[in-house]
């Protein structure tokens, strides 16, 4: 008599194990993409910094073989370069208006960039040791030597001026807000200090009300300020 009921189950057909297997793959597989990749990369880096970052890894987190990850980006350095113009695309370019002083767009691109890397604080160590080298990674570095050009400063001085502008915000970012000390930790600062031998520090630190915001702000306006100050500005 033909066995024709063996996989039925509550009165339906039972799939055959095979078949509810190949199914199950089908369901989770999703296609290796480079953007996937380097997505996977930078929330290893956020998640637990740049030690944690292997191809090795990364294969296992992606669910594959690592060499799988080297048929879309070829090496170390290149995903490294990746999570760079990752960190860098998520600047918000719309947030430039030419309207604006020359002063009050680079301080607007300033922070930008540093809400970036807030955003991706743990990627800081991988900016400051390689930088942004791919076209995607240039685009907010094109923006800022453009508001210096468009401010009057030759092309050269716009190139140091970027990079100055570039350097105060990535050291901000290393100094805080996550560093930032509180009132009280300062003032148990200036006063661990012997006032008679740093008197200018003592009186600097105790009239000290100022936050993280404030002195970011206040540096990148006088680094503007001497960039493109009145003297320097185009007609």
């Amino acid at each position: 008599m033909p066995r024709k009921n063996q996989f039925r189950f509550n009165g339906r057909r039972k799939p055959r194990p095979e078949r509810a297997s190949r199914k199950r793959r089908k369901r989770v597989e999703v296609p290796l993409q480079r953007q996937r990749i380097v997505s996977k990369a930078l929330a290893i880096v956020d998640r637990e910094g740049l030690k944690a970052l292997s191809m090795r890894r990364l294969g296992a987190e992606l669910g594959v073989d690592p060499m799988a990850v080297y048929y879309h980006i070829p090496n170390k350095q290149a995903l490294l370069d990746a999570i760079v113009e990752a960190v860098m695309a998520s600047i918000d370019l719309t947030a430039d208006n030419p309207a604006n002083s020359p002063e009050e767009r680079i301080l607007a691109a300033a922070r930008g960039y540093r809400d970036a890397l807030l955003g991706h604080a743990n990627a800081l160590p991988i900016l400051l040791a390689h930088g942004p080298v791919t076209p995607g990674a240039m685009r907010p570095v094109e923006v800022l030597i453009g508001i210096l050009r468009d401010a009057g400063l030759p092309p050269a001085e716009a190139l140091a001026g970027m990079n100055l502008i570039a350097a105060a915000v990535r050291g901000a970012v290393g100094m805080g807000p996550v560093n930032e000390p509180t009132h009280q930790e300062l003032e148990a600062m200036w006063r661990a200090l012997p006032a008679s031998q740093f008197p200018r520090l003592a009186e600097a630190f105790a009239s000290n009300r100022g936050s993280m915001e404030q002195w970011f702000e206040f540096g990148v306006r006088a680094i503007a300020r001497g960039l493109v100050g009145e003297d320097q500005r185009g007609p």
